[in-house]
């Protein structure tokens, strides 16, 4: 399938400004809640039980939150920026993987995500960075689809990004310069504009996909 790069940021920022408020909010708690990445591997001994109450269980209670609720409201924000494509949003869909009816599905999909993409990167970094590209759907299929089975909603990520990878990353690289200036800005910009922006562009990409998908499974009458 090919898409235009430029008429997808463009329909992304369009969807974006509808419902400015709700998007900024959205990508605000995200970036507050899941801006930091796994803490650096602790390299050294643990030498007494001390290290291990102040390091150990801090880094434990991280991994447990990061899985039972950040990728939780990872998939949430895939369905409210899903759901902007078409009406304004509202802020609550935030929570839509504690609501679904099927969180236990949601916190294994994603922590399977994790968890390859981890053993993919430990192998080599350019793998890693490939299998995100091929796992990228996998939120977005989650937000529509909750109760999918973890091998449809690989398999099915997969099959969207087929041939769709170099042109993903290309689209990621276009927002460098916004991001260089969310740096200058000290993070404002990010939060305000460069944020919400992309991530509204990158459910433009999920539609455009997931519709493309559709088309050539036409038959199956559904996701799986």
């Amino acid at each position: 399938m090919d898409w235009d790069r430029v008429w997808l940021k463009e329909a992304g920022k369009d969807r974006f400004r509808e419902n400015y408020g709700s998007c900024v909010l959205v990508s605000l708690i995200m970036i507050l809640l899941t801006g930091n990445g796994v803490p650096a591997a602790i390299e050294r001994r643990i030498e007494d039980i001390t290290f291990a109450v102040w390091f150990i269980v801090p880094g434990l209670v991280f991994i447990a939150v990061k899985v039972f609720a950040f990728s939780v409201l990872e998939a949430g924000a895939s369905r409210f920026y899903v759901e902007n494509r078409d009406y304004p949003a509202r802020v609550s869909k935030l929570l839509f993987g504690f609501q679904c009816g099927h969180y236990g599905n949601v916190v294994l999909i994603m922590f399977l995500r994790d968890l390859f993409l981890f053993l993919w990167t430990l192998l080599l970094i350019v793998p890693g960075i490939v299998k995100s590209y091929e796992y990228r759907m996998v939120p977005y299929i989650l937000a529509e689809q909750p109760d999918i089975s973890s091998s449809d909603a690989f398999a099915i990520s997969k099959e969207m990004m087929q041939g769709q990878k170099f042109e993903a990353f290309i689209l990621d690289l276009s927002f460098i310069g916004w991001w260089l200036g969310s740096a200058i800005t000290c993070g404002l910009l990010g939060i305000f504009w460069t944020a919400p922006y992309q991530a509204a562009t990158n459910a433009e990409l999920y539609g455009n996909l997931r519709d493309d998908w559709m088309r050539k499974h036409s038959g199956a009458g559904s996701w799986q």
